[in-house]
């Protein structure tokens, strides 16, 4: 590595740091202990590697990740965080200056992409993001397919972004050889899926989310209704308005189009996590602001003012219980905030 590779490298970490520490200013704080789902992968590692009749045996990077390293889930997860931040603020450069990087790494890090990831601990959501993140960055060679297969690994539900990144990788590529290419991560994970949840306390397997479907197919759906746009809205917060400036052609529609209808496809087939399943939203989102956000004395603008917007309004976190179907909005409090936008609108 050269003299100025390695400058290069240092001034990205500082600063990476420096958005890093702005986050976890604003989000109150870092856990460093696995909560609610995140005790299971904790549990999965340490039984590693006799994986069955656990609760989440086909997601077993994470936990295998945690063992190698000896370091427990949320911890990782902390890394990792910090990991995306720093591939995230390097892929933006690529096209983007510095000022432009910078303000858009900040207004992720006042979002829930954050939060989430350094608050409930263990979750595997902060490896899938960022093995996302990692295949559009290598959208020009075989390691997208690799990262495509190892998010497989992490959470079954990767499987809805396959048709986001297909999208995003037929734009420099033949359309028919992306399809056959990213059919065979899906070829190598599912036979795995469909052996592992043979287990016998494997309380979340495709049963459990599948069968309630044949007597009512919006059973799942239904049960996400009730605050459906807020959990849109929680996860990328104000940062959605920069949607108008960034599609340019049928192609940025087209994606914008097919990320919500995947995104639906959640909810469809279990329900739940509202904020949490929109939170994928964000890697069509960063391609568009890589590949379209003109540098301009306006964008810098508003970009400075969507993250003055996120910091003074709490990140709400909105979820159904499975078992019950009630629908809950929890207002995760940043340090700065003074307007409680769900509170006005619901008074």
């Amino acid at each position: 590595m050269s003299k100025l590779n390695i400058e290069s490298f240092v001034k990205k970490i500082v600063i990476v740091t420096l958005i890093f520490m702005i986050g976890a200013f604003v989000n109150r704080d870092i856990s460093t202990t696995p909560t609610s789902l995140g005790v299971y992968f904790e549990e999965l590692s340490n039984l590693f590697p006799d994986i069955k009749n656990t609760r989440f045996p086909q997601r077993l990077l994470l936990p295998f990740i945690s063992y190698i390293t000896g370091l427990n889930v949320q911890t990782l997860n902390i890394l990792i965080t910090f990991m995306f931040i720093f591939h995230l603020f390097s892929y933006l450069l690529e096209k983007q200056n510095t000022t432009i990087s910078f303000l858009l790494s900040v207004g992720v890090v006042t979002t829930m992409i954050f939060q989430f990831h350094i608050t409930y601990g263990g979750y595997p959501d902060a490896l899938s993001l960022f093995l996302y993140l990692l295949c559009i960055k290598n959208i020009n060679n075989k390691k997208y397919y690799i990262y495509a297969l190892l998010s497989l690994f992490t959470r079954e539900a990767a499987i809805v972004m396959f048709p986001i990144l297909y999208l995003i990788k037929k734009r420099n590529s033949d359309s028919e050889k992306v399809l056959l290419n990213l059919s065979i991560p899906l070829l190598i994970y599912l036979p795995f899926y469909f052996l592992v949840q043979q287990g016998e306390n494997n309380a979340n397997g495709w049963e459990f989310y599948l069968v309630p479907l044949l007597n009512d197919p919006m059973f799942w759906f239904n049960k996400s209704t009730t605050h459906y746009w807020l959990g849109f809205f929680s996860a990328l917060k104000f940062l959605i308005f920069l949607l108008p400036l960034l599609i340019k052609s049928k192609k940025d529609f087209l994606l914008i189009l097919i990320s919500f209808i995947s995104i639906n496809i959640q909810f469809l087939v279990s329900g739940g996590d509202n904020t949490r399943y929109w939170l994928i939203f964000i890697i069509p989102l960063v391609f568009l602001l890589k590949e379209n956000l003109k540098s301009t004395n306006f964008s810098m603008l508003l970009i400075t003012f969507i993250i003055l917007l996120n910091i003074i309004t709490p990140k709400y976190y909105v979820f159904t219980d499975a078992n019950e179907g009630n629908m809950y909005v929890t207002p995760n409090d940043s340090r700065l905030h003074i307007f409680d936008i769900y509170s006005f609108f619901n008074n």
